[in-house]
């Protein structure tokens, strides 16, 4: 019977097919499920999620939302091998290896623009130049680190002058090993480094590892993309799925922009989730207000080109370049509209 339609009624029947299937779903109390994987706090990866919980803006938008925090070994291992189909923590240097390695894997959105801080106690340390013959604290398994060691080189840093140690662990047990005089620096996320000034009463200092000018002479655009959803292709495939995805997007959406009008109420919706206080937690959303950036990725898929196939291939932070073919699949042309 369906061939008997053309392509746009076809696409037509299967929308209205959707619709009943959700609405029927939601009066039944059983609406579909999304189970995603995010990083465990402090990683900002579980912002948008826990206020599309608290808000029941997935319920709004016709599912129910299932979060599962890990590790970020953990998780990427997880995501690359396919025992996860969504991760809301998919950093763009992390899956195009997982991408060169066989995973079948893509990315639909970007959710957080690149960030992160160098956090020292240190008053000496004043610049990234200053790092040399000191030793890092971070974790080497994120694309974050990928992203921030390119920005290191770019302005100057001489890697084989730092020793660099990597840890899964974050939180408390990340600082101490500052205060403890075991490192000279940690290499974190924002909420990281905001909650570190915060809660030091004035002990320690950041160093901002993003360039903007820097950036945009050689990419032309003013942020780069860097946590994005992954989802695997096989999942994807499911037309029931590409619907469920695109209502998590707009739910996305309609979370970005609370936290962009109400800061301080979405701060307290979040704060537990993201094992940070209240205050910590506002002057982070203030401070990074444009760290939030979500849109769909194919619309940048000449930066992740740049990326992927030029800047982290030459620093090394890539074994080699991505195909065309591997860049496309990547970053498919997924239309998040419903």
């Amino acid at each position: 019977m369906m061939n008997q339609f053309n392509p746009t009624g076809r696409s037509a029947f299967i929308a209205v097919l959707m619709l009943l299937f959700f609405t029927a779903g939601a009066k039944a109390g059983t609406l579909p499920q999304l189970n995603i994987t995010v990083f465990a706090a402090p990683s900002q990866s579980i912002w948008i999620p826990a206020l599309i919980q608290h808000l029941e803006l997935d319920k709004k938008n016709g599912f129910k939302l299932n979060v599962t925090p890990k590790p970020s070994n953990v998780a990427y291992t997880d995501f690359a091998t396919g025992k996860d189909s969504f991760c809301y923590c998919a950093a763009v240097p992390a899956v195009s290896r997982f991408k060169q390695q066989g995973a079948n894997i893509a990315l639909l959105w970007n959710v957080f623009n690149f960030e992160s801080d160098i956090v020292v106690k240190d008053p000496a340390i004043k610049t990234l130049a200053d790092l040399q013959g000191k030793t890092l604290l971070t974790d080497t398994i994120s694309g974050g680190w990928a992203l921030s060691k390119w920005f290191f080189e770019q302005q100057g840093l001489d890697m084989n002058k730092i020793t660099v140690k990597s840890s899964s662990v974050r939180g408390a047990a990340f600082l101490a090993e500052l205060q403890l005089n075991r490192v000279d620096a940690l290499l974190v996320n924002p909420i990281e480094g905001a909650a570190a000034v915060q809660q030091s009463q004035g002990q320690l200092h950041t160093i901002a590892v993003f360039n903007q000018a820097l950036w945009k002479k050689v990419s032309g655009t003013d942020f780069v993309p860097q946590v994005t959803t992954g989802v695997a292709t096989g999942w994807l495939a499911q037309p029931e799925n590409q619907d469920l995805a695109r209502r998590f997007y707009a739910a996305n959406r309609e979370a970005a922009a609370y936290i962009a009008a109400q800061p301080e109420a979405a701060a307290k919706l979040v704060a537990h989730d993201a094992k940070l206080d209240v205050p910590t937690m506002v002057q982070v959303l203030r401070r990074y207000r444009d760290l939030i950036h979500i849109e769909p990725l194919a619309s940048h898929r000449n930066t992740i080109a740049l990326l992927t196939q030029k800047l982290l291939p030459e620093a090394q932070l890539l074994p080699r370049p991505l195909t065309d073919d591997e860049l496309n699949t990547l970053v498919p042309d997924f239309d998040v509209s419903r």
